[in-house]
């Protein structure tokens, strides 16, 4: 009997590399304010400055970013040369114990990303949802039963992030961050990625 095929068609393809250690920036010439200065649990810090990565401190984290981008952009999805994508904005975030992120997407940006600088084991999952309205793999009306969750079935994924992990993922992706259970910070840098350049082999239309 031959072994059975299964194509993950038209998935939302997460990348998750470990990048090891790397030149690290000075974060306390930073400046950070309150993202919900309500007291709520998504009262985390975030960095005043939406454009760390264009800083020249940190001229060698973004290198590493942009090496990585090109393995998603060029290896994984096979995007032409002819396209470049960029870094728009690009942020600190600061979260203290008990804090967690509601689930959302990012705005006007094709690509977004996570540099993970200091987590551990209960400092929160970033877990990415399926869409509400997806008819993929059943409607939403119809909530089956399930022997066990998988990447196929599931409404939602979790991943637990290391020290020095990069994740990038399409922006329309829902995703939240669950409450940090540690008794230490966890910090990260968040960017979104546009494009220009050429694309388009019919129309030839130029973006940028």
């Amino acid at each position: 009997m031959s072994q059975a095929t299964v194509y993950p068609l038209f998935s939302a393809p997460v990348y998750v590399n470990n990048v090891g250690d790397f030149p690290r920036p000075d974060l306390g010439t930073l400046q950070y304010s309150s993202t919900m200065p309500d007291g709520s649990p998504y009262n985390f810090l975030s960095s005043v400055d939406k454009r760390v990565l264009d800083r020249p401190g940190f001229a060698q984290v973004r290198a590493v970013i942009m090496k990585e981008l090109e393995v998603y952009t060029r290896q994984l999805l096979a995007v032409n040369r002819s396209v470049e994508f960029y870094i728009t904005d690009s942020w600190i975030n600061i979260m203290q114990p008990g804090q967690s992120a509601g689930a959302h997407v990012h705005h006007n940006s094709l690509l977004s990303g996570v540099l993970y600088l200091k987590t551990n084991e209960q400092s929160g999952d970033i877990v990415f949802h399926r869409d509400g309205l997806s008819l993929i793999p059943f409607p939403p009306m119809l909530d089956l039963d399930v022997t066990a969750y998988n990447i196929y079935n599931c409404k939602s994924w979790g991943h637990r992030p290391k020290t020095n992990d990069l994740c990038i993922f399409p922006s329309v992706i829902m995703h939240s961050v669950d409450a940090n259970r540690s008794g230490e910070d966890r910090w990260c840098l968040a960017f979104n990625v546009f494009v220009r350049g050429q694309f388009g082999t019919m129309h030839k239309l130029n973006v940028g």
